[in-house]
C-alpha cells in the first residue's frame, strides 16, 4: 500500500529581491517583497501559509527595527502555526 504525501510535505516558493544597497529601502521591505513573491510562486495566498521560517537573524541597522518572523508574519497579514529563524 503506498502512503500518502498529504499534510506531510511543503509547498515552496522562491522570492527575489534587488541585491545591495538601495536608497529608501529597509530591511523590512526587502523581506516583505520577498515573501510575497515566493508566496504568489508557490501559487498560495497569504492566509495558505501556516509556517514561515527566515534566514538567519541579522543585527538591525542603526535606523531599523529588529527583524523577527514574528514582525513578518505581522506586516504580511498572515498567522502562521509555525515560525522559525535559521541558517544553512
Amino acid at each position: 500500500m503506498r502512503s500518502s504525501l498529504k499534510d506531510k510535505y511543503a509547498i515552496v516558493g522562491i522570492g527575489y529581491t534587488p541585491q545591495g544597497r538601495i536608497p529608501d529601502r529597509t530591511s523590512l521591505s526587502f523581506h516583505l517583497e520577498a515573501s510575497a513573491n515566493a508566496i504568489a510562486d508557490a501559487g498560495l495566498n497569504p492566509a495558505d501559509v501556516d509556517g514561515l521560517i527566515s534566514y538567519r537573524h541579522f543585527p538591525a541597522a542603526s535606523n531599523e527595527i529588529d527583524l523577527t518572523p514574528q514582525l513578518i508574519a505581522q506586516h504580511l497579514g498572515i498567522t502562521p502555526n509555525y515560525m522559525s529563524q535559521d541558517a544553512n
